[in-house]
C-alpha cells in the first residue's frame, strides 16, 4: 500500500470515528437522527471548513430529495452542542467548522485565495489571560482571526485589494 492510499484511509477511519462520537453525542443530548439527519451528519463531518451552501451541496449530491431547511435546521442543531462552530471571516457567507474533538486553535486567513491556517500559539493565549485577569472578566468564549495574504500570493505578485466575492477557502493546516 503506498503511502498516499494509507493517508486516505487513515483519513477515513478518522472521519468514521468523528462521526460515530458526534452520533453519540447527539443521542445523549436526545438529539433523533432521521436519516437525513444522518447524512448531513456524516457529510459535515467530513469537512473542516465549509458554508451551509456547500454543505447542502454536497449532501444533495447523495441525496437530491433533502431540502435545504433541513440542512440549516441540522447546522444549528449541531451548533448548539457545540459541534460545530460558526465563523465570520469577513467574505461572503459564514462558514462553519467542525469543532468537536478538536483543540482551541485560531486562524490566518489569506484575503486574496482564501487560504485558512489553524494555529496555535501558547503565548497568545497567556496574553489573552493577562488581559482578562488585568481586566476582572470571566472569559465565556473568543476568536481570534488575522487576515492577510499568504506566501504563495505575494510570490505571485498578487495585488491586495479589497474584495466584493468571497475567495474560494481551503484549510492548509489542521490542529487537532
Amino acid at each position: 500500500m503506498t503511502q498516499s492510499e494509507t493517508q486516505r484511509l487513515s483519513s477515513k477511519k478518522r472521519m468514521q470515528e468523528r462521526f460515530e462520537q458526534v452520533e453519540q453525542l447527539l443521542a445523549q443530548s436526545s438529539i433523533r437522527l432521521t436519516p437525513e439527519r444522518r447524512l448531513i451528519v456524516k457529510r459535515a463531518v467530513s469537512f473542516l471548513h465549509f458554508t451551509a451552501e456547500e454543505l447542502v451541496k454536497d449532501v444533495r449530491a447523495e441525496d437530491p430529495s433533502v431540502a435545504r431547511a433541513t440542512v440549516y435546521r441540522t447546522l444549528a442543531l449541531l451548533q448548539d452542542v457545540g459541534v460545530v462552530e460558526k465563523h465570520d471571516f469577513r467574505y461572503g457567507a459564514p462558514n462553519y467548522e467542525l469543532t468537536f474533538g478538536k483543540a482551541h486553535h485560531d486562524h490566518l486567513m489569506c484575503v486574496s485565495c482564501g487560504e485558512i491556517i489553524e494555529f496555535q500559539e501558547p503565548r497568545v493565549e497567556q496574553l489573552q489571560d493577562e488581559v482578562i485577569r488585568r481586566y476582572d472578566y470571566q472569559l465565556l468564549s473568543h476568536t481570534h482571526k488575522l487576515y492577510g495574504v499568504c506566501r504563495a500570493c505575494r510570490r505571485k505578485g498578487t495585488k491586495i485589494v479589497h474584495r466584493s466575492t468571497p475567495p474560494a477557502l481551503h484549510v492548509e493546516e489542521i490542529v487537532a
